[in-house]
């Protein structure tokens, strides 16, 4: 309690008897309530003393005759506000067994004593802090969604927090975009460590951890070799390619039928420098093999093999018993059956064409996506003009279109100039 030194004045006894006789002593200790609010170890507290309460209990004291006398208890209380306070010796950062003091201010109460029959008890209260609830322990990282996006160098991660049970405090990542699968992103929770949490003590919880590190997975990259490209994502561009080259085939193909189209393998070719609009190249590579039809001027289809040799057999039985070998162990009929059989191959090579073609995709991803006809921003095709002569990705021989190059070395520069870029080159196609 705060003392208030001052010189007592002595009084007649008859004066003391006079002031004593019906007074009423008052402990404000009686209508003094705290309150504490917040959780263990960060709660705060407050403090109201009912001054009205202490007028009504001590009517005949303040001199007033009745609860209904309202202005009356008014005047009395707003006299206890002004010359009767104190104050708590601590109001926050509180926890369960702590004491706080509740000290009073004596300075002007001799001047309630002298207008009213009053004697206030002063003196200070302790009051000892207890059932404040515990904050909840929580690892706010359980309540983080991470989502990736976009293809890697360049791609980017949001977070998601909505189910966080605590309010007014956001996650932040030190690198949120120009992501590539295994980079490292560190997410921590809340701007400063100290405020936030303090701002989840306020409402109830504990974080357990602060900072947390993700390794960036599942998107999808821009191929750099090819070996990263999936077997099912390269086999799908195969076909993708061959299903667009028999649709030409079916379509606008004359004087010529397709005997044959083999993948020979693929180049990818990656830009030398750093670009935006194209990070790769992949060139699938074709062997085709062709014959002209007979309008063409191609020859007619030679007996089969299995034809030829029952002839040959034929021939053979009719020649005398004992017949003379024309080679040591080998009889007639063998040397005219084995003459039959070697007779189709040659003939088959006659008005047979190999050439060249290609499709190219830009831009190829890995991993691929299933609902995607190819895994690349574009397919490509050769583009050529036949508009008084032959040009650009195709030639002609006698009339006969071929799109595509008559070897590879002339393939490869086609599908280079294309590109606005210097690039390396890596390949799987064996050299011949």
């Amino acid at each position: 309690m705060k003392k208030n030194l001052k010189a007592i004045a002595v009084l007649p006894i008859a004066a003391v008897l006079l002031v004593g006789c019906g007074e009423a002593t008052i402990n404000p200790n009686d209508y003094l309530k705290v309150e504490f609010n917040g959780m263990d170890t960060i709660a705060t507290a407050d403090y109201e003393i009912d001054y009205e309460k202490m007028v009504t209990d001590n009517l005949k004291a303040f001199g007033i005759k009745s609860k209904k006398d309202d202005h009356a208890i008014e005047r009395a209380v707003k006299k206890l506000q002004k010359y009767l306070g104190g104050e708590l010796d601590k109001t926050s950062s509180l926890s369960n067994g702590d004491e706080i003091v509740f000290e009073w201010d004596d300075d002007d109460v001799e001047k309630l004593e002298n207008k009213y029959k009053i004697k206030l008890k002063l003196s200070d209260k302790t009051i000892t802090v207890k059932d404040l609830e515990e904050a909840k322990k929580f690892d706010p990282f359980e309540y983080l969604d991470i989502t990736y996006s976009g293809v890697g160098p360049d791609g980017q991660l949001s977070l998601d927090y909505d189910k966080l049970p605590v309010d007014y405090i956001s996650f932040y990542a030190d690198k949120s975009y120009g992501l590539s699968n295994g980079d490292k992103v560190t997410v921590t929770f809340g701007y400063d460590e100290d405020d936030t949490k303090d701002e989840c003590f306020r409402q109830g919880y504990v974080p357990e951890k602060f900072e947390k590190e993700f390794t960036v997975e599942g998107l999808q990259q821009y191929v750099t070799k090819i070996s990263e490209i999936e077997k099912k994502s390269y086999d799908k561009m195969d076909k993708y390619a061959q299903d667009r080259f028999m649709e030409d085939v079916e379509d606008n193909w004359e004087k010529k039928k397709l005997e044959d189209i083999e993948l020979l393998g693929v180049n990818l070719y990656i830009p030398k420098e750093e670009n935006y609009s194209m990070k790769n190249a992949l060139c699938y590579v074709y062997k085709v093999t062709t014959t002209l039809t007979k309008e063409a001027g191609g020859e007619e289809e030679e007996p089969t093999t299995e034809a030829a040799t029952e002839k040959a057999t034929e021939a053979a039985t009719t020649t005398a018993e004992g017949a003379t070998t024309t080679k040591a162990g080998e009889t007639a009929t063998e040397a005219t059956t084995e003459k039959a059989t070697e007779k189709p191959t040659e003939a088959a090579k006659k008005g047979e064409k190999v050439y060249y073609y290609f499709a190219w995709y830009q831009n190829v991803l890995s991993p691929g996506n299933d609902d995607s006809d190819y895994d690349a921003s574009s397919y490509n095709e050769p583009s050529y003009s036949n508009f008084f002569g032959v040009s650009g990705d195709a030639f002609a021989i006698d009339d006969v279109l071929y799109v595509g190059y008559e070897n590879l070395d002339d393939l490869y520069k086609a599908v280079e100039d294309k590109f606005y870029y210097e690039c390396k080159k890596e390949t799987n196609i064996k050299k011949n």
